[in-house]
């Protein structure tokens, strides 16, 4: 029995000091300063995502002109050669 008890000594302190209030105000803390971390990260990968569509919808208007701009050029060339 006597064994038993010393063996079982840590496992009480680990209890007894896993419910003080500094530890607790500890890991409340921890929780809070990770998921800060989390919501700052989930904020930074939206603003990356809205930055490449954005960029990606420039591209594609960009595209967009380069081709209407050529098929007028392409036009004008037709109406000069017709004339």
């Amino acid at each position: 029995m006597r064994k038993t008890i010393f063996a079982l000594l840590p496992a009480l302190a680990l209890g007894l000091a896993a419910c003080s209030p500094s530890t607790e105000s500890n890991l409340s803390n921890s929780l809070d300063r990770t998921g800060d971390s989390l919501s700052n990260a989930a904020n930074d990968l939206g603003n990356s995502i809205d930055a490449a569509a954005d960029d990606a919808g420039n591209a594609f208007d960009n595209t967009a002109d380069d081709i209407g701009n050529r098929a007028s050029h392409v036009g004008n060339a037709i109406d000069e050669a017709t004339r």
